[in-house]
């Protein structure tokens, strides 16, 4: 009886009664089509039962044809027309691609590269944003669409700018100059405490005012590139803020946000300062075409793995208890290069993997394949001919089930007792070539130890240096160049009340202005550790050497430090050609803690045999597990303190979940004791029996 009510919800009144909380639609550009269609198209999204629709993001022009003059009136048209079939608009500021006439206007609003030329018009992403033109101009389209829309009941909300601080976003032109030189007067105050910060001692580089400072370069002095980076940081949520700051003093109650791009992998904006801005946490999501891969050149494809799209989420979310959305989400074929296919089913289980993660928004990008253009090879939820084939029933589909998940469950939140400290002043860093060994890939470390998290269904948050330590049983601190005193402090008080925390080599070696500490790694680390660190060395990227823990050998690569085991215990050892015998990982009492150090960069399988250590060591006990690497388990929480285990399964076989507590299926109500089974590419969704 309970089941079928809650279909009966679904199916007559889906919109209605879940309106505001979880949305399922498209990306839908009604300015490609006349308005004939745009009610044929608000029937089929009506069909598919989505509830959303996300519009305006490239669509200036439409907006406005000539410098001030405003044709919002096929924009009024379609959110009309989708409110008549129950579906709601988020509506986008379209600065990401400007008119030509905006160009033609202002050729020195293009973005300038390192090699002093201007980017040429004909693709997105490509005007500076310092440019005083075109920040008035973005600021009086944000304006705009606010002024217009702020007392529509339709409109959930605005998406500022698409994919910001993505697509080489550095600009070298004279006004970035200027405001560069600004930036760092406020920052040193007088130009002394400038050239000690940067060390322009070395190589002469030595300034007499802040005039003088440059734009620096990759490969440049690393301190000052750093400050090049961390200023576009802040420049590019200048931007955002600007237009967020024109909507809320009109729409003071409209929901704001940007959708960041490479699926939640970009280093060129600190997403965590992002977030204390937005009013929600959003990311575009590709889990097949797009992944971490794609910083450092990788072209050859990656293999889906969920672990690789929970990353991603937990980047976003930032270790906050907030819900995020998705504004564009993969169904298949991308304008990109096609690495590997979107199997069928794959974005039915992503977007339970989404819900999983705190989604409460995903758009399916787009809603009908375009007709021509940049991104004409994009598959849609329906293809250009308007036929409804798979995609359109699977997609119907999953928004049917989403919208039942949430009629019973409300808002869910993802629980978590261990943590990876990412950190994006440390992902700069790394990014400058020779820093410090450039074959060692910051992101890409930092993941495998959060994959070998998840992969023991441990449920672990990302979060940066800042965060608050206090909530978790488990911290790991791969590669964290530069530690500061305060996160030193915080992370020995979680040690002596009782955390694990895995420290690994570079970590404290620098402090925040990339100048050496008080020993080759912070004092603070290496007393935490029970160890002395004595040397360091780096070896490139092609070579390796071998470690060897308990039975299980394997190889480690890039850094190496040599160890003196002063109140900490040898696991594993050295044992190829170099620094044999000599510790590699160790073990170290602290408190009601323990500290893990590891000497080197290891393969997944050594980072696998520790992470399983370490967890028994902070007592975690994961309510479920499965071994199986493309089955994604998650635990939640309601608003009510309800706890929920959150199974998909994206492998071809059913695969069985072991519990370590009682649960029930919320669909069908079944009890589950010491384990359950979830059938291929499907998902089980368990409440715990309290």
């Amino acid at each position: 009886m309970k089941k079928l009510l809650i279909s009966s919800l679904v199916f007559l009144g889906c919109f209605i009664s879940v309106r505001g909380q979880v949305y399922i639609g498209s990306a839908y550009y009604p300015e490609h089509v006349d308005s004939k269609q745009v009610e044929k198209d608000a029937c089929l999204m009506k069909e598919a039962c989505f509830n959303v629709a996300r519009m305006g993001d490239f669509a200036w022009h439409s907006m406005e044809p000539e410098d001030g003059k405003f044709t919002f009136e096929w924009l009024d048209h379609a959110v009309q027309i989708l409110s008549q079939y129950g579906i709601q608009s988020l509506l986008c500021t379209p600065t990401a691609a400007i008119p030509k006439w905006m160009h033609d206007a202002h050729s020195e609003i293009m973005i300038m590269g390192a090699d002093g030329k201007r980017k040429p018009y004909g693709r997105r992403r490509h005007a500076c944003l310092n440019n005083e033109d075109y920040r008035q101009y973005s600021l009086r389209i944000a304006h705009k669409l606010a002024e217009r829309y702020k007392n529509n009941k339709s409109i959930i909300g605005f998406q500022i700018d698409n994919e910001l601080a993505t697509e080489e976003p550095y600009c070298y032109c004279p006004e970035c100059l200027k405001k560069f030189q600004t930036w760092l007067k406020q920052k040193y105050h007088t130009i002394g405490n400038l050239n000690r910060a940067w060390g322009t001692i070395f190589w002469s580089e030595t300034l007499n005012n802040f005039k003088q400072a440059w734009l620096p370069r990759k490969m440049d002095n690393p301190s000052a590139y750093l400050d090049y980076q961390q200023f576009y940081s802040d420049i590019a949520l200048d931007f955002f803020r600007m237009q967020r700051e024109a909507i809320k003093a009109v729409a003071p109650n409209m929901k704001v946000t940007t959708n960041i791009g490479g699926s939640g992998f970009v280093t060129t904006m600190d997403l965590y300062k992002l977030s204390d801005t937005s009013d929600v946490l959003s990311f575009d999501n590709y889990p097949v075409n797009v992944t971490l891969e794609h910083l450092y050149g990788n072209d050859t494809g990656h293999p889906f793995d969920p672990a690789m799209t929970s990353f991603a989420m937990q980047i976003i979310r930032g270790g906050k208890s907030r819900p995020i959305w998705v504004p564009e989400a993969q169904i298949g074929r991308t304008a990109l290069t096609q690495k590997e296919i979107v199997k069928e089913g794959y974005p039915r289980l992503w977007n339970h993997q989404q819900l999983a993660y705190g989604c409460r928004l995903s758009v399916f990008f787009p809603f009908r394949s375009f007709e021509s253009g940049h991104e004409h090879l994009m598959a849609g939820v329906i293809e250009s001919d308007n036929v409804k084939r798979s995609k359109f029933r699977e997609l119907q589909q999953t928004a049917q089930e989403l919208q039942e998940i949430y009629i019973q469950t409300g808002e869910m939140l993802p629980v978590a007792k261990a943590a990876v400290i990412r950190d994006f002043q440390v992902d700069w860093a790394f990014e400058n070539g020779y820093t410090f060994c450039p074959d060692l890939k910051y992101l890409r470390e930092v993941y495998k130890y959060y994959h070998a998290l998840r992969s023991q269904s441990v449920m672990t948050d990302v979060i940066s240096s800042q965060a608050n330590l206090t909530n978790y049983d488990l911290i790991v601190v791969p590669y964290l160049a530069m530690a500061s005193p305060d996160f030193c402090k915080r992370l020995e008080a979680a040690t002596q009340k009782g955390s694990t925390v895995i420290l690994t080599c570079v970590s404290g070696i620098r402090n925040a202005q990339l100048h050496k500490a008080d020993a080759l790694v912070t004092t603070d680390l290496q007393q935490l550790a029970g160890i002395e660190v004595e040397g360091q060395e780096a070896l490139f990227g092609r070579k390796s050497n071998i470690l060897t823990y308990e039975q299980q050998t394997g190889c480690c690569q890039f850094w190496f430090d040599q160890i003196r085991l002063k109140t900490a215990s040898k696991l594993a050892s050295f044992s190829g050609n170099y620094f044999k015998e000599m510790p590699a990982i160790t073990c170290n009492e602290y408190g009601k803690g323990k500290v893990y150090y590891v000497a080197t960069v290891p393969e997944q399988s050594i980072v696998d045999k520790l992470i399983t250590e370490a967890v028994y060591s902070s007592s975690i006990v994961p309510l479920a597990r499965c071994k199986h690497p493309l089955v994604e388990i998650s635990e939640l929480e309601d608003t009510s303190g309800k706890q929920y285990i959150y199974v998909v399964n994206f492998s071809d076989e059913e695969q069985t979940i072991e519990l370590s507590t009682y649960a029930s299926d919320i669909k069908t109500e079944k009890e589950y004791t010491t384990s359950a089974s979830v059938k291929a590419m499907d998902y089980l969704l368990m409440q715990i029996n309290q």
